[in-house]
């Protein structure tokens, strides 16, 4: 995390240190007083950043461009940002539920068990709420303000996307790739490799002849080339040694689109960007097996099926 996002955090936390400070205090007083819960209307243009913390897991979730988020110092995807902005007020209304500090820990609102969530624009928080255990209704938490004993339970998309970590906050798109712009693809999967070679209209497989509506099916998979989700520090270091088990390398009229390398681990591939852009190139992603037998077929996928060899009719028995 850069110094950066680190800053955010501190000043993120020592306003929630305030927050929850007055909220102590506040909790001593009287019960009795009435309260409502309401943000005020914001849109992602309205926002600068975000952040959300629980203990030690913390997200910075901040604002690039009109269409560009980092989580972390990662890249974000931008319209998951939009839902957290959008949930805040997509509510069918907060219910009150609790006025009593002694329901805090029970609820999972409180300074150990919550999760704090800011909302800065211009650099100051508009929003501060702490989040807490799910509701009855999967799809409802319950809420409170620091610094307010009011306990409201909230229902809507928020509940979800406040439990977010990190990593589910990142922008998973490995690559995107228009066919259109492909002009051949080199495929190794072991001992099968292949390449794949656009003529003009039609395409051939180690200057053979394809099955067309196999390779239309193919370069339109590559369209979008997703994770699962992303390689830990350990499955890193564990496959750096390792030739990887597979590569796919995509050329274009100007040379090299997309090159990638897989490595197999139990259940699922690691993927290193080898060239070319689309996704974080220093990032190792984390791919299902079949979505990596998606994106490498195996040639005899691609060839035209083989025409069945006519059979002899039978013989008619003869006369005795």
């Amino acid at each position: 995390m850069s110094a950066r996002h680190l800053k955010m955090v501190a000043l993120g936390l020592a306003a929630l240190l305030l927050l929850w400070g007055g909220s102590e205090l506040f909790s001593r007083g009287s019960d009795s007083v009435t309260g409502s819960l309401a943000f005020p209307p914001l849109t992602p243009a309205d926002v600068d950043s975000i952040v959300l913390v629980k203990a030690t897991d913390s997200v910075v979730l901040v604002k690039q461009s009109a269409t560009a988020w980092t989580v972390n110092g990662h890249r974000a995807m931008s319209a998951d940002v939009t839902d957290l902005i959008r949930a805040l007020k997509d509510s069918v209304g907060a219910e009150l539920v609790a006025q009593d500090a002694s329901s805090f820990a029970r609820l999972q609102v409180d300074s150990a068990t919550g999760r704090s969530l800011l909302v800065f624009r211009g650099g100051k928080p508009v929003v501060a709420v702490i989040t807490g255990a799910r509701g009855s209704d999967y799809q409802s938490t319950y809420l409170r303000r620091p610094g307010d004993v009011h306990v409201y339970l909230w229902r809507g998309t928020l509940a979800g996307l406040a439990e977010r970590r990190a990593d589910d906050w990142r922008d998973k798109r490995i690559a995107a790739l228009s066919p259109d712009s492909i002009t051949a693809l080199d495929v190794e999967r072991g001992k099968d490799r292949y390449t794949l070679k656009r003529l003009a209209t039609t395409w051939t497989l180690n200057g053979g002849a394809t099955d067309s509506a196999a390779v239309r099916r193919y370069l339109e998979r590559l369209k979008s080339i997703t994770a699962a989700g992303f390689a830990t520090a350990k499955q890193v270091d564990s496959t750096r040694a390792r030739g990887p088990k597979r590569r796919l390398t995509v050329r274009g009229g100007r040379g090299v689109l997309l090159s990638l390398a897989f490595d197999s681990t139990p259940g699922a591939y690691i993927v290193r960007h080898l060239a070319g852009g689309g996704g974080e190139d220093a990032t190792v992603y984390r791919m299902n097996t079949w979505d990596v037998d998606g994106v490498t077929p195996a040639s005899q996928s691609l060839k035209p099926a083989s025409k069945p060899v006519p059979t002899k009719p039978a013989a008619k028995p003869g006369k005795h």
